[in-house]
């Protein structure tokens, strides 16, 4: 369910495989700004840091499955 905009964990299949940066921004409850910063610096370190992403032409789509990955990590143990 979507609510004023915000795009939650449970939505990310609706979207499918890829999110824009705006949509992962949300998700992650950071800046549109902070998101583009995070998936420069992971095209700058060839993927050892930031914000995972591909390049689609000129676009530049976040996978959910790293989405979840990192919600995953982020998940206190035992939940």
């Amino acid at each position: 369910m979507e609510i004023r905009g915000e795009v939650s964990m449970s939505t990310i299949a609706e979207h499918g495989p890829f999110l824009r940066v705006e949509e992962a921004a949300r998700v992650l409850r950071i800046s549109r700004t902070s998101a583009y910063a995070l998936t420069r610096r992971f095209f700058d370190t060839d993927g050892r840091e930031g914000l995972p992403a591909v390049r689609v032409g000129r676009s530049v789509r976040v996978p959910a499955a790293a989405l979840e990955q990192m919600a995953n990590l982020a998940a206190p143990h035992g939940q």
